[in-house]
């Protein structure tokens, strides 16, 4: 609740009503600034659309996913992991005389600030290689992504068909 003081002049005019005007101009600019502060944070790096194939040999899948850079400064994507794997590495995929071809990409993977890293299928994507059991559609991939400046990043990759 709100009250409003008003004072009267000896005249008896109301003085109250500019101060009313200007205290409802400060209120509105209270509103505003805690509106913006209860606005949630946008996480430096993110990871968005992560997905696994299904895996019924539980030898190989591939992760798919991408990972935008919201920091101010260029980070590099350094390794990858899965508790669930012996391994994980990128790897792209090209097409050369009617051929697919995957090649390893052994250096670091730089995200300029406000870019995005993207693995997908035919392209960039993570191997994920020795895995401990079979992946059905509906599980859950755990994967781990170390970054140039010490980040670590917990992603969670759905596993569905392609």
């Amino acid at each position: 609740m709100m009250r409003r003081l008003v004072r009267v002049s000896a005249g008896g005019a109301v003085a109250g009503a500019a101060a009313g005007a200007a205290a409802g101009a400060v209120a509105a600019a209270v509103v505003a600034l805690v509106a913006c502060t209860d606005s949630p944070a946008v996480p430096p790096l993110a990871v968005r659309s992560a997905w696994a194939r299904r895996a019924d040999s539980a030898a190989t899948t591939a992760a798919y996913f991408v990972i935008v850079n919201h920091d101010t400064t260029t980070v590099a994507l350094t390794a990858a992991s899965s508790p669930m794997a012996e391994s994980a590495t990128l790897h792209e995929s090209m097409q050369m005389n009617n051929m697919v071809h995957m090649t390893p990409l052994d250096a670091p993977q730089p995200i300029a600030p406000g870019d995005s890293l993207v693995l997908k299928e035919g392209a960039k994507h993570l191997m994920v290689t020795g895995l401990k059991r079979a992946l059905a559609t509906g599980d859950s991939l755990p994967i781990l992504l170390n970054f140039s400046d010490g980040r670590v990043l917990h992603v969670s990759a759905v596993v569905r068909a392609p």
